[in-house]
């Protein structure tokens, strides 16, 4: 059996590594006690003008249900996660045995906030976005660089600049690691690259910023420290 295990992960590692990640997932979700992290104080962000806005049109409450709800969306955002851990970094090893053994680590500890390495609810949910916008940049500079110039399509900056802004809106402090992205591309001269991230960054964020004024919610309320 132990054999057909090891068999199935050298031949699908990353369907593997999904699998461990659900079970433990399901296993969280259920059994750990505890109201979880709803409870927790958390930095402010604009993306949590819409979830009081949404929690008081829906009248939603602390009830037990509301409870495994929440840890089941936690849950498979944090598969997002653990997901874009495992892309990047056979990106970056080509090997997807390194990735799949980096990757599990987040696997095990990336599960829901108040269980586990994470914390804060804005970094948990701005975190998958931070690490898809970096991943389809990478991929483009990958391709760049095995000189396949012919498969590098710039709209693929403005979708990774979509995604960073939108992690930027869920957790400003990403904005800092989306600086150094963009500084990243202009140091390898690809300007284009970087105009068009900007481009996708800007235009997420006046969009969360719109949809919050028309939703009669104040954006400065969520930049406050």
């Amino acid at each position: 059996m132990f054999q057909q295990l090891r068999q199935f992960k050298a031949k699908h590692p990353f369907t593997a590594l999904m699998l461990v990640a659900i079970f433990l997932r399901l296993l969280a979700v259920i059994f750990v006690p505890g109201f979880g992290s709803n409870h927790d104080i958390q930095q402010p962000s604009l993306i949590q003008g819409f979830l009081e806005w949404l929690k008081a049109k829906m009248g939603m409450g602390d009830s037990q249900g509301m409870m495994f709800l929440s840890r089941a969306f936690y849950a498979i955002i944090s598969l997002f996660t653990v997901s874009m851990v495992y892309r990047i970094c056979d990106l970056v090893a080509n090997d997807r045995a390194k990735a799949w053994n980096i990757a599990l680590i987040p696997s095990l500890c990336v599960i829901m906030p108040s269980f586990g390495i994470i914390n804060d609810i804005s970094f948990f949910l701005g975190l998958p976005l931070l690490l898809y916008g970096s991943n389809v940049v990478l991929r483009q500079q990958v391709l760049i660089g095995a000189n396949l110039k012919e498969k590098v399509h710039r709209t693929s900056y403005l979708i990774a600049g979509l995604m960073l802004g939108l992690s930027i809106a869920v957790w400003y402090q990403s904005a800092f690691v989306v600086l150094a992205i963009l500084l990243m591309l202009c140091v390898k001269r690809d300007g284009k690259g970087a105009l068009m991230t900007l481009i996708g960054m800007v235009v997420a964020l006046l969009v969360v910023w719109l949809l919050l004024l028309i939703l009669n919610v104040n954006p400065w309320h969520y930049l406050r420290p």
